[in-house]
């Protein structure tokens, strides 16, 4: 298991993409309600998924997942690709404030950036790409899972 909790707040925050990502359901005390203060997600420049940035009265909505695996991480790792960092960030959790690892953009969003909103992907995108989601899920965990395999 990792040691620091994750924070999300974009389309792992949907229970397919997430399901379909780890290739197990969470269980309740794994996966929590959580909130970013000082943070919001924004639209990624040109992209259907979210950035998490600074923002003075922020309160970005997201869950705090607990207990992944060290492959479970490398696969969200994967899957956040190029265009993320992994960070500590303070996460307001049910049980108080907590340092929590989340995805931040590697390049920089201007603060006036398009909210987003989780509801709003739902409606536009996720019949478009929950499919092409869950065959690079899939590819990523037999990819990963490969390279852990012990050579006979």
């Amino acid at each position: 298991m990792t040691g620091k909790p994750l924070f999300v707040y974009g389309t792992l925050r949907d229970p397919d993409v997430l399901d379909a990502l780890l290739g197990r359901t969470l269980a309740a005390h794994e996966c929590v309600t959580a909130h970013a203060p000082g943070f919001q997600a924004v639209h990624y420049p040109h992209r259907v998924y979210p950035a998490l940035i600074a923002a003075s009265g922020g309160n970005a909505p997201g869950l705090l997942l607990h207990d992944l695996t060290a492959i479970e991480l490398a696969i969200l790792d994967a899957f956040e690709g190029d265009e993320y960092r992994r960070a500590i960030i303070p996460v307001l959790a049910p049980s108080g404030i907590v340092d929590a690892d989340a995805y931040l953009p590697v390049i920089t969003i201007p603060p006036d950036a398009a909210p987003w909103t989780l509801d709003n992907w739902t409606a536009l995108h996720k019949l478009s790409v929950l499919d092409g989601e869950r065959r690079t899920a899939q590819a990523l965990r037999d990819r990963l899972s490969a390279a852990r395999k012990p050579i006979s």
